[in-house]
């Protein structure tokens, strides 16, 4: 029984033709991987089934069948997750999490899901994504990887007859993704149709066929077991462009950040607890562990946003935070980029705004630059082949692409620290082989201090040398580096 029918299927987004006489079936009991490049419209294909973009079709049917426990319906579970506070406000800056006010007026994980304790599905999910412990945290003060389970564990607990997923393992540690598929194949053996929109670097097990939308802007779908016989693009000739060196520092710091019995302390629950660390200049770092254990709130330290600093041993750049710099004199020395700044950025801009705001550390572009500044934004543009998105407001663009530019936005300032949190997400395997290989091209031998945090070992560059390994809250003992 076909549960998908769609026959000349035609979809555009903002004036851009996304599929074009497409057509597709899919049969229930069949599992969809929803695979291709960044741009090629995955996210919009996931869009239209659920409804939530126009597209035209002589036929777009869903059979549903009567079944009490599985919703009728297509549900759309986004890349991104936002929450509202008490009052009802959803504009939060990342930062306002560790603001004790903001946190008083955000709603709790708990609160969140009206939970109760004899709801066993509810009891499973937050077993399975590990979340118990954080029922009563602030959802304000939950991690970019605690803030996809909680997403997660709402979309889950009441399963739609097609679910579509849209990158449901960014942010998520190893632990945590490898139950999430469990999960995911208890559910579709239960009569959950799942189309997961993902890169194709590891294809979940219950996955039995792969779509994706081709340069005729047509939707091919074949077996599992056909697309992983195809031939695989040679990644490391994907771009071919003339190398871009950082400038040399204006200001030299022996030590970049040290940290000296470090404890943060949220409530009763410690967030750190007596942390030694040492950053020497010209370092790269890599920062592991689990969702939760603590690497968030120690990026925050480092990054001028944890109000807590001021009453714990911390220096940057050679001086102790609270002896009269600003926030903004430390961002000024940092580049950065995160999950939570791409969520809660202004997408009003345009692309080249967006890369030129890094000079100035704001979530748009208040100020005048000059044709020098600008001349550094379009290299970097070119550097990436991404020239063509310059004058395209961020909205307009694809998600991945949107993470590409606020990685150059992070690079742009040449600072001597660079704070890389989960840099890779939402790119396609493309640009991520492209993104490490230029880590290892600028960073290698250079001065410039790296602090890096993934959960994939092949998004790691090969130019880390050093790792902290964070288990709730205390620094433990590290394997070595794989290379």
């Amino acid at each position: 029984m076909k549960i998908v029918e769609l026959e000349d299927f035609n979809l555009e987004r903002q004036g851009k033709t996304i599929i074009r006489h497409g057509a597709l079936e899919i049969a229930r009991g069949e599992q969809i991987l929803l695979s291709g490049a960044s741009g090629s419209g995955k996210t919009s294909l996931g869009m239209a089934l659920a409804g939530q973009l126009f597209a035209k079709a002589l036929k777009c049917q869903f059979n549903f069948v009567v079944n009490v426990d599985l919703l009728p319906k297509v549900s759309l579970v986004s890349q991104f997750f936002y929450f509202k506070d008490k009052t009802g406000l959803s504009d939060f800056y990342y930062q306002q999490r560790y603001n004790s006010y903001d946190s008083e007026h955000a709603a709790t994980v708990r609160e969140t899901l009206d939970y109760v304790s004899d709801d066993q599905k509810l009891n499973e999910l937050l077993g399975v994504l590990n979340l118990v412990e954080r029922l009563d945290a602030p959802l304000i003060q939950l991690s970019s990887g605690e803030r996809k389970k909680l997403q997660l564990i709402l979309a889950l607990r009441t399963p739609s007859q097609i679910m579509i997923l849209d990158n449901p393992y960014i942010g998520l540690d190893v632990h945590s993704r490898d139950n999430l598929i469990a999960y995911l194949t208890k559910l579709a053996c239960a009569g959950v149709t799942f189309i997961i929109i993902d890169d194709d670097i590891q294809i979940p097990s219950f996955i039995t066929h792969v779509i994706w939308i081709d340069a005729t802007l047509e939707i091919q779908k074949v077996c599992r077991e056909d697309y992983v016989s195809l031939p695989v693009v040679n990644l490391s000739q994907a771009l071919q462009v003339n190398k871009l060196e950082l400038a040399p520092l204006v200001d030299s710091y022996a030590e970049i950040v040290k940290l000296e019995q470090v404890t943060i302390k949220y409530g009763a629950r410690l967030a750190l607890n007596k942390i030694d660390w040492l950053v020497l200049a010209g370092q790269k770092w890599l920062v592991s562990g689990q969702n939760g254990a603590g690497k968030s709130t120690l990026l925050s330290l480092i990054n001028g946003d944890h109000p807590q600093a001021y009453a714990n041993e911390i220096y940057l750049f050679e001086r102790k935070r609270g002896s009269g710099e600003s926030i903004w004199d430390i961002k000024q020395k940092i580049g950065f980029v995160s999950p939570e700044l791409h969520w809660n950025f202004d997408t009003s801009m345009t692309c080249l705004e967006t890369i030129l705001s890094g000079y100035f550390d704001t979530p748009g572009l208040y100020h005048k630059t000059t044709s020098q500044q600008q001349q550094v934004a379009h290299d970097w543009l070119m550097r990436l082949e991404l020239t063509e998105y310059a004058a395209q407001r961020l909205a307009l663009v694809s998600n991945g692409i949107q993470r590409m530019l606020l990685l150059l936005r992070a690079l742009i300032k040449n600072p001597p620290l660079f704070i890389l949190d989960e840099p890779c997400q939402g790119l396609d395997d493309r640009q991520t082989a492209n993104f490490v290989r230029l880590v290892d091209d600028l960073f290698a031998d250079s001065q410039h201090t790296i602090i890096y945090v993934s959960h994939r070992a092949d998004q790691i560059p090969a130019c880390i040398s050093h790792r902290l390994c964070l288990e709730h809250g205390e620094s433990i003992p590290c394997a070595a580096l794989e290379k």
